[in-house]
């Protein structure tokens, strides 16, 4: 073989397995980005069914809540329900004008009806609920009844889940059958 001949032979060779390699190369490539997009994948429907999860979770103790706090046979017995699913500043703010806890053995019952939550979330570990239900108040043997709307705000606290941090009552309609 003549010396160019050879060098083009040397040089055919590198180029065929430099293309070789390339070749090796972008098929390794797409099966990782196969693989990255089969993880990412099942990583959205993980994330998914995980905020489902805490979203239903959320919704629970809101209406878990709300059961507790507006069906009861004494006020001593609504704030005893209710305190499992409350933080601190939760409690307090569903006493009266931010007072102690009533203390009484009254006849005053309560219960809710058509309870409809209306919810926006802001952030993974805080949910608010705008809550609508008729609510029928018991005292001395004579019953009202009225249309109440609630709002809820329920935070994640670590290791216990989700709980009531706020309650404010945005308005009532009396007068409801």
């Amino acid at each position: 073989m003549e010396p160019t001949q050879k060098k083009n032979f040397l040089f055919l060779m590198i180029v065929f397995v430099v293309a070789a390699l390339v070749i090796m190369y972008v098929f390794s490539l797409r099966s990782q980005l196969q693989e990255v997009r089969a993880n990412q994948g099942n990583s959205e429907d993980q994330i998914k069914s995980l905020s489902s999860i805490q979203n239903t979770d959320a919704l629970k103790i809101n209406r878990k809540f709300l059961e507790s706090f507006f069906t009861y046979q004494t006020t001593a017995e609504r704030y005893k329900k209710i305190e499992p699913f409350m933080t601190v500043q939760g409690y307090k703010a569903t006493h009266p004008l931010g007072t102690e806890i009533p203390d009484s053995e009254e006849s005053v019952k309560s219960s809710l009806v058509g309870l409809k939550p209306f919810k926006y979330q802001s952030s993974k570990t805080e949910a608010e609920f705008f809550n609508e239900f008729k609510l029928t108040t018991e005292f001395n043997n004579v019953a009202t009844t009225e249309m109440v709307i609630v709002k809820t705000s329920l935070i994640y606290v670590k290791e216990q889940g989700w709980k009531v941090d706020d309650v404010e009552f945005i308005g009532q309609m009396t007068g409801c059958k």
